[in-house]
């Protein structure tokens, strides 16, 4: 039933807010250490003012005064993760009474591992070919995982899987790695398929070569207006089989490809010449 004031101020102000912590009570009546009970009186202020419970603290008291407190683990690591066990703190008066408490604990690891995510990148399948296979990012060392307790981390993966085949674009790709009590985490980073297209970019304009319509319902137009050497078109569903295969040897400026019997589905084109070769998206209806 005592009644309890503090009075925390600033002359200025100049110095910040003032703070006032209470702590070191002795344990009384239900409810003693909830903020609402407590009465907030403003006087004369311009700002705010609240309560914060702080819990925790060794909540110990003897008429005469603790002089030993003590507790016999106060240490835990990941060897500990499992089975509870038992923790004893003790406190002594200065008269040598000892009392002690026991409390259950059980340790458990809750932190994902840590990953070191690759870049984001832009790699060329290179001449001739249409997709980019996917590397294991993991196998090759370009992706890492620590964790705080499991070592090595071996339970790793990515989405696409290695060996997909990626065609032109952009594509994210995810790092995922978890640990042995299954925190997971995962990063994310941006891979740019680009064929490079002849030996030099200004050799084999992408704008002078025009498929059209497109999407295209049973025959697709290749233009080749500025009369550029081409060697065949090479049409490939988006697995990476190829599916049909047509001569531009003689085309002049213009030929009419026959798509009919194609599923309705994205394809894409390789088109190579005389400098290179050039991928298109076709779209069959």
């Amino acid at each position: 039933g005592d009644v309890f004031g503090f009075r925390s101020y600033s002359l200025d102000n100049g110095f910040g807010f003032a703070t006032t912590v209470i702590s070191n009570f002795v344990p009384g009546f239900t409810g003693q250490f909830d903020p609402a009970n407590w009465t907030l009186t403003l006087v004369n202020s311009d700002g705010d003012a609240f309560f914060v419970l702080i819990p925790g603290g060794p909540l110990s008291f003897d008429a005469c005064g603790i002089t030993v407190l003590a507790i016999d683990i106060n240490e835990v690591d990941c060897d500990d993760i499992g089975a509870p066990f038992i923790i004893t703190v003790f406190a002594s008066d200065a008269s040598g009474n000892i009392a002690s408490c026991q409390s259950t604990v059980t340790v458990v690891d809750l932190l994902g591992p840590e990953i070191n995510c690759p870049p984001d990148q832009t790699v060329d399948p290179g001449p001739g070919n249409l997709f980019w296979v996917l590397e294991d990012y993991w196998a090759l060392g370009l992706a890492t995982a620590t964790d705080n307790c499991t070592d090595p981390v071996v339970i790793t993966s990515q989405d696409p899987a290695p060996g997909t085949l990626l065609p032109d674009g952009v594509h994210t790709i995810t790092i995922t790695a978890e640990d042995e009590y299954g925190n997971v985490s995962t990063c994310t980073f941006e891979l740019t398929v680009d064929s490079i297209l002849g030996i030099d970019d200004n050799d084999l304009n992408i704008g002078s070569l025009i498929m059209y319509p497109n999407p295209a319902r049973d025959v697709v137009n290749l233009s080749n207006p500025q009369g550029l050497v081409l060697d065949k078109a090479a049409i490939y569903d988006l697995t990476g089989r190829l599916v049909q295969t047509i001569d531009l040897k003689d085309m002049g400026t213009e030929i009419s490809i026959n798509v009919s019997h194609l599923a309705s589905a994205t394809y894409m084109v390789l088109i190579s010449g005389e400098y290179g070769h050039i991928t298109k998206q076709l779209i069959k209806e």
